[in-house]
């Protein structure tokens, strides 16, 4: 198992990605700490991992990621409960879209506070549980951020702001943190079919072409999480590039696609574009080679 016996944080996790990422790891072999808002729901994704039959322990705590005591108090019991952390995902996340001239001010400080003060937060309450010892396993501090930071959208200026803000905050840790074997990476997802896009028909089956399914992500934190990341520091995923990478792979001949180094002039010479901002992030690439196999 890629993640057996490590201990995973994931705010956020009562559905959506949070929810999916956390099966997941689960089935990975990783123990799994759950918190939202909501206790129901965290409840219903542990009754999941559970019957995945794994035997990882699972421990749900609720929590709201804009009240900073309250995720000190989740981090504390998980700790108690599962022992170290090896990484925590800051995943809650929240949206809303009024003309920007028309936006309720206090929606738009609740959308900052959700979004940027949320990941401060839990890495403010994560940072005395992380396991900081040894840098050929360092501990994995993984932000959802949005495709929104290169792609901003209109009537979403909260929303765009938080994401371009999570980046400097990324950038800033990663710099101050450089020396305490914590690495810090963010998944920058396009459109996902989840509750904060689709409203409650997240799930339904109905969801436009261009709309990711939530379990279309996994392999991103699965990667980052995992032993070949160890190296990998301050990066951003787009999974807008690698959907045009595992395109790609579909139709590449099987002796193109052994791993990244034989891939990759195929890929230099089919889609220079997209190899000149993945070419840092080899060894995602050879994962999801090895995904598809």
């Amino acid at each position: 198992m890629l993640l057996k016996g490590k201990t995973v944080i994931i705010t956020g996790s009562g559905r959506g990605i949070g929810k999916s990422v956390a099966i997941a790891c689960a089935k990975e072999g990783a123990n799994i700490g759950l918190t939202a808002r909501t206790l129901d729901e965290l409840n219903e994704v542990k009754d999941e991992i559970l019957k995945l039959g794994t035997d990882v322990r699972v421990s749900v705590k609720t929590a709201d990621v804009t009240k900073y005591e309250e995720i000190e108090g989740a981090f504390k019991a998980f700790h108690e409960e599962l022992g170290e952390f090896n990484a925590v995902i800051a995943n809650a996340g929240y949206s809303r879209m009024w003309n920007s001239h028309e936006f309720d001010s206090n929606k738009f400080t609740e959308i900052m506070n959700v979004n940027v003060s949320g990941v401060f937060y839990a890495f403010k309450a994560a940072y005395p549980y992380l396991k900081k010892d040894d840098k050929n396993n360092k501990s994995r501090f993984i932000i959802t951020g949005s495709g929104a930071f290169t792609t901003p959208m209109p009537k979403l200026a909260a929303y765009t702001a938080s994401k371009y803000a999570v980046v400097g905050l990324q950038n800033a840790l990663a710099l101050e943190y450089k020396k305490e074997n914590i690495n810090f990476t963010m998944v920058l997802p396009t459109q996902v079919d989840t509750r904060m896009l689709r409203g409650r028909k997240a799930g339904d089956g109905n969801k436009p072409p261009n709309v990711m399914n939530a379990k279309e992500l996994n392999d991103y934190y699965l990667f980052l999480l995992s032993d070949r990341a160890n190296k990998t520091d301050n990066a951003l995923i787009f999974t807008s590039d690698f959907g045009e990478i595992r395109n790609l792979l579909s139709k590449t001949p099987p002796v193109k696609r052994e791993n990244w180094e034989v891939f990759k002039p195929y890929l230099e010479e089919n889609a220079p574009k997209i190899y000149s901002n993945v070419r840092k992030l080899g060894k995602l690439v050879e994962f999801l080679i090895n995904s598809t196999e």
